[in-house]
């Protein structure tokens, strides 16, 4: 930032000649004078660059100072504008040229979004679009607040958005609505069902009818305790049926990998192709398209262009680097690879089972052919597999009266 405040208020570069070079630096210091850039050129010269407005401040004082002191260069907006005060033209031509660009500044030339996973930023887009706001719209104009609550409307995956305009360019930042599982109210009559299936090791029931033991084998989405409680001398009533059950569950997992793999050798070739992009128009600052290196990485770096004040034009610099080398096939040894791969089951398995889970015993299978090592785990676990889900209308249905009942 200061160096952009040193060019629109002119510097310049000066050679001092002095016989102590510190008395001039003192000089300065003693004036409120500051300099920058300092550089010794010799045992009684040195070299120092200061604003326009600090020369001026130190030319009268330097009839004190045995020192020649000599401009070498004179830069920034000042001298620019004394050269060409004479030219009409070109004058007109800058100010016009600032005012377009200025102008274009207030009008959006690139929209980006960030804060979004699941959604799609091209379905974004296109209903911001929908709503009056993309490419070429001037950005002063939206209304922030309106075009929250008319997004939220069209896209009910989003819980939150905002667009913050700067210059020319929109960023869109977006929530997105978490769904939350469905909860079985308090009061309603529910079963507790399996997830995963197994055999059960142990339950804790805090609610309902069991309809296993311990030992019993279940499968996926079998009922385990139902809330329908029937009595002859009650009748039926229905309660919140809520349990831990836990039982040993099996999974066979597998995972594959070749032993050879490519790595990269680097040759040392970079190229670098340019591209200008002024609003929508884009401009290849190259003749020839073609990569000439057969392998290679590419790397797209980008830079945008601001005036004072962080407003971005509706320029861009985008420069392609494309690093080439050579491939080169490595083989890994079997027993490695074979580690690997145990590892990665393992994590997986856990994933699977989540933190509650518990690992009881693992058994490894490798086998090598055709150049690829294949890992299968066979493990034994323990977990929680009661999940509550409502009971049916089906299901809600009480039993007839006895005929002890009929005949009272």
């Amino acid at each position: 930032m200061q160096r952009i405040v040193n060019f629109f208020a002119g510097h310049v570069r000066l050679g001092v000649e002095c016989a102590y070079p510190e008395r001039f630096m003192n000089l300065c210091a003693q004036n409120d004078i500051s300099f920058w850039d300092l550089t010794r050129t010799g045992e009684v010269t040195v070299q120092v660059t200061m604003t326009m407005q600090n020369y001026r401040k130190l030319r009268p004082l330097l009839e004190n100072l045995a020192a020649e002191v000599k401009p070498l260069k004179r830069s920034g907006v000042p001298v620019f504008l004394r050269r060409v005060r004479r030219r009409y033209a070109l004058l007109i031509g800058l100010i016009l040229t600032l005012a377009a660009t200025w102008g274009m500044s207030l009008y959006i030339w690139d929209i980006r979004v960030e804060g979004n996973e699941t959604v799609p930023a091209a379905v974004i887009l296109s209903t911001l679009e929908e709503l009056g706001v993309g490419i070429g719209t001037f950005g002063p104009g939206i209304e922030a607040e309106a075009l929250r609550h008319e997004v939220l409307l069209k896209l009910e995956d989003l819980s939150w958005i905002t667009v913050n305009v700067s210059g020319s360019r929109a960023t869109v930042i977006v929530r997105e609505r978490i769904h939350a599982p469905e909860r079985v109210p308090e009061g309603v009559a529910t079963a507790v069902y399996a997830t995963r299936s197994g055999v059960i090791d142990h339950m804790i029931i805090w609610e309902g009818t069991p309809l296993v033991e311990i030992g019993d084998t279940v499968t996926m989405g079998q009922d385990l305790i139902t809330g329908r409680r029937d009595s002859l001398v009650s009748g039926t009533r229905f309660v919140r049926a809520d349990a831990q059950i836990f039982a040993r569950t099996w999974y066979t997992l597998s995972m594959s990998m070749p032993l050879e793999h490519i790595e990269k050798d680097y040759t040392g070739e970079i190229s670098t192709k340019r591209i200008i992009f002024i609003g929508r128009s884009r401009i290849n600052l190259f003749f020839d398209g073609r990569i000439s290196h057969a392998t290679y990485d590419k790397i797209v770096k980008d830079t945008d262009f601001h005036l004072l004040g962080g407003i971005v034009l509706p320029i861009r610099l985008e420069r392609r680097i494309y690093t080439a080398y050579e491939p080169r096939a490595v083989r890994l040894d079997e027993t490695t690879a074979a580690l690997f791969l145990q590892e990665q089951l393992l994590e997986r398995l856990t994933e699977i089972i989540g933190p509650a889970g518990q690992v009881l015993s693992t058994d490894f299978e490798v086998e090598i052919g055709n150049g690829i090592v294949t890992v299968r785990l066979q493990a034994e676990c323990l977990e929680q597999i009661a999940a509550i889900r409502r009971l049916r209308e089906d299901e809600m249905v009480a039993l007839p009266p006895t005929t002890e009942e009929t005949e009272s």
